[in-house]
């Protein structure tokens, strides 16, 4: 694995992340145990102490072989090949550093490089676009009538929208998290009802305090999901039909 570390930030003054020909070393720092951060398991000392030819426990925390590591960089970014033994100890002991972000993901505070493993960040983009296009897909299909309820179950008042801001938000929405339309509406089996639940909330048909649901005097939920499950009980089918009415007529 080909792995690049690369400086965060520029200088503030000069605009630039490092002068030319300038060095910069990352050197372990002390745990809370009082020993060096390595970034290594046991295992991981064990089979690099090998590889290296380093005499046992040369790698671990406890060591005088840390009171002198450190990784130099220079030119503002160093490019490691965790293949090799050497290059692969330097990747181990950078990846946990709080100096160091691992990867674009990864938002340490205070870290001033970070590890870019372009494979690997090529991966999770394009899981993230194919999760996005299947989301659009889903979308295509939709009525305008579909997307009034799914707007409304993301907490809008899609019933006092233009057809262009309905279509336009939602789209909005779904580009952002298609994770979350998914878990809202594609995968949701009780959409429809929660629909009917946010509905009859934003015209007073149901009233919410806190979590509890009320209609009249009634409680008919403690929490939303009690709430779904109450208006899915077969035997409250004519309850749900007066609200469904009461929908309707406001």
């Amino acid at each position: 694995m080909i792995v690049t570390l690369k400086h965060k930030r520029k200088d503030s003054w000069s605009g630039v992340y490092k002068y030319k020909n300038c060095y910069d070393y990352i050197a372990p720092f002390l745990t809370r145990s009082g020993n060096a951060h390595t970034g290594l398991t046991e295992s991981d000392s064990k089979r690099l102490e090998k590889a290296l030819n380093f005499a046992e426990d040369t790698l671990a925390p406890f060591s005088k072989y840390w009171d002198t590591f450190a990784v130099k960089i220079s030119n503002n970014e160093l490019t490691l090949d965790t293949d090799r033994a050497w290059d692969e100890l330097q990747y181990l002991f950078l990846k946990n550093h709080k100096r160091v972000a691992d990867g674009l993901g990864d938002q340490k505070p205070h870290s001033e490089w970070i590890l870019i493993n372009k494979e690997s960040e090529a991966k999770e983009a394009n899981i993230s676009a194919r999760k996005k296009r299947e989301a659009l897909r889903e979308f295509d299909k939709m009525s305008m009538d579909d997307m009034r309820k799914c707007l409304r179950i993301y907490g809008y008042k899609s019933d006092s929208m233009s057809n262009e801001l309905v279509e336009s938000r939602l789209f909005e929405l779904i580009e952002k998290e298609p994770d979350r339309f998914f878990s809202k509406w594609v995968n949701n089996k009780s959409k429809m009802t929660e629909f009917v639940i946010e509905a009859a909330v934003s015209k007073n048909i149901i009233r919410k305090s806190k979590n509890i649901y009320y209609y009249g005097t009634d409680v008919i939920g403690t929490s939303l999901e009690d709430a779904i499950a109450t208006l899915d009980d077969k035997k409250n089918n004519d309850l749900r039909l007066g609200i469904m009415s009461g929908i309707e007529e406001k």
